[in-house]
């Protein structure tokens, strides 16, 4: 093969080589005109490649101030002795605005005299938009939200929909919030929170669950799509909400020890429930928040709260009992509707996985599953004696006390076979 024809091979393998690269490339001799200009470079710079060769530098960028801080790098190339420079610029137009990584360098050829000659500057530029936005992104939000939060708004883009999908959210909150303010001074109350809200944080990211806010002493929670695994989510956040009851366990023992003041009573309520949510950026434009929103999240907020009402630590929705099947031991609580909904609703304490849960709190929840059959089925007396039975041995339980207390003024109000057994917790039925 002919010299001739080796050099002509080998310009048409670099024309290949450089056009097929993802990164801009464009090239200027020394008297400013384009030399160089590849397909990339033409789609990040909105110019057709064919229209910029030969055509004068300046003529094409330099009257356009989208170009500035493009024109300074190559000006610089141009007149600094330096062999190469690099930096991030963003161009802007309008609204959108692109961003690049860029390097500049002589470009140069050697001639017969062996000596390095310049004709001209090569300029080599990448798009990083999504490499920025991810950075800006995991620098405002890494040490506060959950990764999975950060990647799904990646994903989503900015201007992202919201979706529907089937999760599992829980509640969990510092009982006593108001008498820790009241006990604690400013610094000694934060730190303090700070511990619970890490103690309680840690059991839903080991078991796969996303944190999706802390609401002053409350943390909430999800599982389901698109974040975690649909046919674990209910029982993925029972084992996170019986490590969170540990974890305070564990937190509490500490307090003592340090000997703070009333520390055995530092406690935790969680509430749980699964149905359908609306996931996606929530809020006006200028402070958007990606969240949950949905029945569900209203009903698990609910039996946060309900939990101290009841005496219990957790307490699930029956969706999410159903699903969480045998590995965890439940009791029937109550029926109820809550606030917004018309929907009765069965809530259950959950007491812990299966082997976990000693015999004598087995046989506590069945005495109190059977007192509550019968006041459901508007059998008051038979309910009163049962619950009061059941108090004789466990006098603490709270969820016992409240139903017998419904039970006697149902029994004085006359109410029977025509009971339907629900706590309409918004205030419109006499039980309340």
């Amino acid at each position: 093969m002919s010299s001739e024809a080796t050099g002509h091979r080998e310009a048409l393998l670099s024309e290949h080589v450089l056009q097929s690269m993802r990164d801009g490339v464009v090239a200027i001799d020394l008297e400013g005109k384009i030399i160089m200009f590849n397909e990339a470079a033409g789609a990040i710079l909105g110019k057709a490649p064919q229209d910029m060769l030969g055509q004068p530098f300046a003529s094409e960028f330099m009257v356009d101030e989208r170009f500035d801080d493009f024109n300074e790098l190559v000006l610089k190339a141009v007149y600094e002795s330096e062999m190469a420079h690099s930096t991030e610029i963003a161009l802007t137009d309008g609204d959108e605005r692109t961003d690049l990584r860029i390097s500049s360098s002589f470009l140069t050829f050697i001639d017969r005299a062996g000596a390095r000659q310049r004709i001209g500057v090569v300029v080599v530029f990448s798009d990083i938009t999504e490499q920025r936005k991810r950075r800006k992104l995991k620098r405002l939000f890494g040490e506060y939200v959950d990764p999975r939060v950060v990647e799904e708004i990646l994903l989503r883009g900015a201007g992202g929909t919201s979706q529907r999908a089937d999760m599992t959210v829980s509640f969990v909150d510092m009982r006593d919030f108001t008498g820790w303010s009241e006990r604690l001074d400013a610094d000694a109350l934060t730190a303090l929170l700070n511990r619970f809200l890490a103690a309680v944080t840690k059991p839903i990211g080991e078991a796969g669950g996303m944190t999706d806010k802390y609401i002053g002493d409350a943390a909430m929670a999800a599982w389901g799509p698109p974040f975690t695994a649909p046919a674990s989510q209910a029982a993925d956040a029972c084992r996170a909400a019986l490590g969170q009851v540990a974890a305070v366990a564990a937190l509490r023992d500490d307090v003592v020890a340090e000997g703070l003041a009333h520390g055995e009573h530092l406690d935790c309520g969680v509430g749980i429930a699964t149905g359908d949510v609306l996931t996606g950026d929530i809020g006006p434009p200028q402070s958007r928040n990606f969240t949950v929103i949905g029945q569900a999240v209203n009903v698990a907020a609910r039996l946060q709260d309900l939990a101290k009402v009841y005496g219990e630590r957790i307490i699930v929705a029956e969706e999410t009992r159903e699903r969480a099947g045998d590995a965890f031991h439940f009791k029937a609580l109550d029926r109820i509707t809550v606030r917004g909904s018309v929907r009765p609703l069965t809530i259950y304490a959950l007491l812990g996985a299966q082997g976990a849960v000693s015999p004598e709190r087995l046989s506590q929840a069945e005495r109190y599953e059977r007192a509550l059959e019968f006041f459901r089925a508007g059998e008051f007396e038979a309910s009163r004696d049962a619950f009061q039975t059941l108090l004789a041995a466990f006098p603490d339980d709270k969820g016992a006390q409240r139903l017998l207390e419904r039970a006697l003024t149902h029994h004085q109000a006359g109410h029977g076979k025509d009971w339907d057994g629900i706590w309409h917790i918004d205030g419109r039925h006499p039980s309340q």
